[in-house]
Parts: C-alpha cells; structure tokens; sequence
C-alpha cells in the first residue's frame, strides 16, 4: 500500500471515527440513532487492522480526557439520560452477550450508583483495567466463559487485587480460604495465592465453569458464586422450582439480591463510561509493560529494589501475593512480576540478587557521641539493646475499606481494633480515624556497667572493690582493721544468653533473619524449639555471650 492510500484511509478512518461519536452524542436526546454497518472490502478490513492497533496501543489504554472526552463535557458535569435512552442501549448490549441484561428499577439504582455517587471508583476502575481485563479476558476466553464475566471482578474487588471482606474473602475474586483451597490456592505464612492475579482468575474460572454446568444458567451461577450453591438451591425450591434468578430473588440472602443487578449495572457503565464523562486514572503500568519470570531461590524485595532501581512497594504492588515482601526458598516453584524494561536486568544479575537475598542482616551501626562528647561511643563503652514499646497510629479509613482489611493491615484482631475504637458492630466511614495499637522496636544504648547479663565472674571482683573502700575507710577513722574472710572458691561460670521476646506474626525465620542466627541456633538453644510453638510474650534464646 502506498503513502497516498494510507492517508486515504486514515482520513476516511478519521472521518468515519468522527461521525460515530456525533452519532453516539445524539443519544443524549431521547430518541436512539441508527447505525449501518459499513460493506466488507479490502480498504475496510485495512481500516479495522489499523483502527485495532490504535485501540490496543493508544485509544482504550489512553488517560487523556481532551482525547477521550468526545461529548465536549466540562470537567465536572455529571450527564443523566432517560430510562428509555438506558434501556435501549441494554438491549444493544444484551444482544451481544449470553447473559440476561435487563433493565429495571433496581438495575437503575446500580447505575447511578457507579456513574454519579461513586465516580471516583469507577475511574480507578476504569484505570485498573488496563492491567487487568486482557489478562482476564485471555482466561476467560481459554475456559469457555462469557467475556462479561471480567466485569465481576469489578462487583467483587474493584479491581483490587489485595482486598479483604470483612467476612475475610481476599483477593480480586474475593475467595474465602477453604473454597480457596479448593482451587489450588495456597495460604501459608508467606504468600497468599487469593492475592495473585494469575491464580485467582485461574481458579475464577474453574469454579464459575462448575457452577454454570450445575445450575445450567449463568445468572444463577453468579448468585452462586456470591452467596453459595446451598442457598440458590434452597431458594429454587422456595420460589416453587423457577429456574431463574428474577424469580428466585426474594428467597435469597439479601446481599445476594442486589448482585446480579449490579454486575448488570456495572456491565452497562463501563461499556458508556464515555457517556457519562467518565475517563480511566492513569495505572502504575499496564498489563502490556510487564512480564513474568521465575525465580529458584529466596529474593528479597528490598535487595531487588535496590539492584533493579524501582521502589520497593512497585514490587510489592506488581507482587501482592508474597506478604512478607519476599520470596521463600521453600522448594516450590515462584513467579515474579517485573515491568518488562527490568527483566533483563535482573536476569543479568539473578545470581547476585539470590546471594544478598540470603546474607544476614547487618548489625546495628555504633551510635555517634551526642554533642558535649568529643569521641565516638564504641561497642566496647555502650552495648546496643532492643525493646519494644507500644505505639499508637491513626488509620483514615478511604472508601471500600473494611474493619477486617484494616485489622489485617495492621496485624492486629478484629475484635482488638473495635475494642480500641468502642466499634460495636462493623459499620466504618470514609473519613473515619481509627486508633491503632502497634509494636514499635527501638535500639538503645547503655552502659557496659548497666547490662543486666554482667557475668558471676565479674561480680566477685565488684565486691573486692568495695570491701578494700571499706578497710581503708576504718583505717582512717581509728578502727580496728576489718580482716577479710577468705573468698570462697569460685563456681563454674553460668552461660549468658541473649533473649528475645516473640511478637505478633513472627516466625521462626523472621527472628532467625532479624537477630542474624540461623533457625538451627534457635532450635538448639530452646530444646528443639518448633515453629507451632511460639506464643506472643513468649521469651527465647537467641545466642550464647
């Protein structure tokens, strides 16, 4: 194709472009357009290639509103249409999907829920996608499962791959941990599988594909999913043996009631955000600017923040499932997420990072003399001491947070936050200050003199001291000498140990790493200590001194 079709092309693309978005404003009028579609050619299958790629590539993935906003909107007006304008563009999209979009009072409800009460959300949402949906989309596609599907995402997390219910349902399909479990998604101490986008959609998808084929619809398969198979059974025998979620819908929890019509809703806005001046908030990155690699030993994000210079919480962010920010060496097979720009470089240095990974953690640095003093306190003259000391912080609870996720947050019970906070039942505001009560670990420094672990070998040289303090002491004032009775043999010496007292969520291998001993000294040292074992308060031997 020459450079003279080429431009003919984009003009006419440009042209078509521009006419469907003047179409597309009439809609604000009561009255509905009528589309044609264009007959099928070379020029025009030309034009679909290059109007996919600027799709793909700039279009849908732009946060530009001067580009995306083809209504001419001001900043903040917030557009309303009528029932019927809503209720044929439903129909438009309900001839393009499996599911049964219909269009009510309460479907409405839902919609203006998204597209004027909670319009922040459904920008991040819209932002969130860009990372999200293909991925989603390429699972959804590999099962069999309606592409509407990713829109659930949005009704059960908006998008937010770290969020927990209070109920305790984690990730951005908000599974529970049995029905976790049930799907391959591990929970262990150090990585939650409910939080990794790859997994969770994975398992998404299985259990979806087994509620379909037991119910046979897929309304009734995502009342399913939210409220379990249990209670739309019951509610199908309740409602006289209807097979359809309008007619099972008193007879269900009433959470579950108010779910299909906003997984509806949200299926609606986000195909019109436009409509509604809606324009995505730009994301960290998009799903095309990162990768996945594998990883054969233990990385530790602050070792490959420094080597791949990205910030820390990137990484944590791109990896919400490892909760300790770190990759264990357990034997298991890992994956990280890096942006694509980095994976060379960390391949290129994998090695150096497993080996940082892997080294203990320094020791604290000798304090500098205050002012006054003229010299550097050194080991030898101070002794470095660690307490842990109660700490209050306040928590400005945003929108779609629960008391559970901020507890988890924190490390800290349900029930702890709620007493801190004379919280009776579960009920929290934007806006709200909660009070939280954490550990804070401080390093002090006292005197060699002052160590509470001075050995039974200095302490007799202590007493000679002062007995001779005393005999000169009489002799000056005239007394008697004090004979001094004979000093009894010395006792073997005791051994001297440091201890440390276990805190909330430690682990076996966390102290061993913080206190730079390995679990084996640990073991050894507190007769075969076990990781089940440890108890909050509880004092242990860290190493001999």
């Amino acid at each position: 194709m020459n450079k003279a079709t080429t431009i003919s092309l984009l003009a006419l693309l440009l042209f078509a472009f521009t006419n469907a978005h003047a179409g597309i404003k009439d809609t604000l009028s009561p009255s509905l357009p009528a589309f044609t579609v264009a007959d099928q050619n070379a020029e025009i299958a030309e034009i679909d290639r290059i109007l996919v790629n600027s799709y793909l590539n700039h279009y849908c993935f732009s946060t530009n509103q001067q580009v995306l906003n083809a209504f001419g909107y001001a900043p903040e007006q917030v557009p309303t249409f009528t029932p019927e304008i809503v209720q044929a563009r439903m129909k438009a999209l309900d001839k393009e999907t499996p599911f049964d979009l219909i269009y009510n009072s309460t479907v409405q409800g839902f919609i203006d829920l998204y597209s004027v009460r909670r319009r922040d959300i459904s920008s991040k949402v819209l932002g969130m996608s860009q990372l999200y949906f293909p991925m989603i989309e390429e699972a959804l596609a590999r099962h069999g499962i309606p592409l509407e599907m990713k829109y659930l995402a949005i009704v059960e997390s908006a998008l937010n791959p770290t969020a927990i219910s209070s109920a305790g349902a984690g990730g951005l399909w908000q599974f529970m941990v049995g029905t976790g479990k049930q799907y391959n998604l591990n929970v262990t101490s150090y990585q939650d599988d409910r939080f990794d986008a790859y997994k969770s959609t994975e398992a998404a998808c299985k259990y979806l594909k087994f509620l379909y084929n037991t119910f046979g619809d897929w309304q009734l398969a995502l009342a399913a999913y939210n409220s379990g198979p249990g209670n739309v059974n019951k509610a199908i025998r309740r409602s006289g043996g209807a097979k359809d979620f309008w007619s099972i819908k008193p007879y269900l929890p009433k959470e579950t009631q108010g779910y299909v019509p906003a997984f509806i809703a949200v299926n609606y806005v986000m195909n019109h955000a436009s409509e509604y001046n809606l324009y995505p908030k730009k994301p960290l990155i998009t799903c095309f600017e990162i990768d996945t690699v594998g990883a054969t030993a233990r990385v530790d994000f602050t070792v490959l923040s420094k080597v791949l210079n990205i910030p820390k919480e990137d990484i944590a962010y791109l990896n919400p499932s490892y909760k300790l920010k770190e990759i264990p060496d357990n034997g298991r097979k890992h994956y990280l997420v890096l942006p694509i720009d980095k994976l060379g470089l960390f391949m290129a240095n994998e090695q150096l990072v497993y080996e940082q990974s892997k080294m203990q953690q320094p020791e604290p640095e000798p304090l500098l003399a205050s002012k006054g003093e003229d010299k550097t306190v050194t080991p030898d003259q101070k002794t470095n001491k660690v307490v842990w000391e109660n700490d209050w912080k306040s928590h400005k609870v945003r929108k779609g947070e629960s008391l559970g996720g901020i507890a988890d947050k924190y490390n800290v019970s349900l029930a702890e936050l709620k007493k801190w906070n004379k919280i009776k039942g579960s009920k929290i505001v934007p806006g709200q200050s909660l009070k939280i009560q954490t550990k804070v670990k401080k390093n002090i420094y006292v005197e060699a003199s002052d160590k509470e672990d001075t050995t039974a070998e200095n302490k007799p040289a202590k007493e000679e001291a002062v007995s001779e303090a005393g005999e000169e002491e009489n002799y000056q004032q005239g007394n008697k000498p004090v004979v001094k009775k004979s000093e009894p043999k010395a006792s073997p010496k005791q051994p001297s140990y440091k201890y440390y007292t276990v805190q909330r969520g430690d682990t076996l291998y966390k102290i061993a790493s913080a206190k730079g001993v390995s679990i084996d000294q640990i073991k050894k040292l507190n007769n075969g200590l076990k990781e089940n074992k440890l108890a909050v308060g509880q004092k242990i031997k860290i190493k001999q001194i």
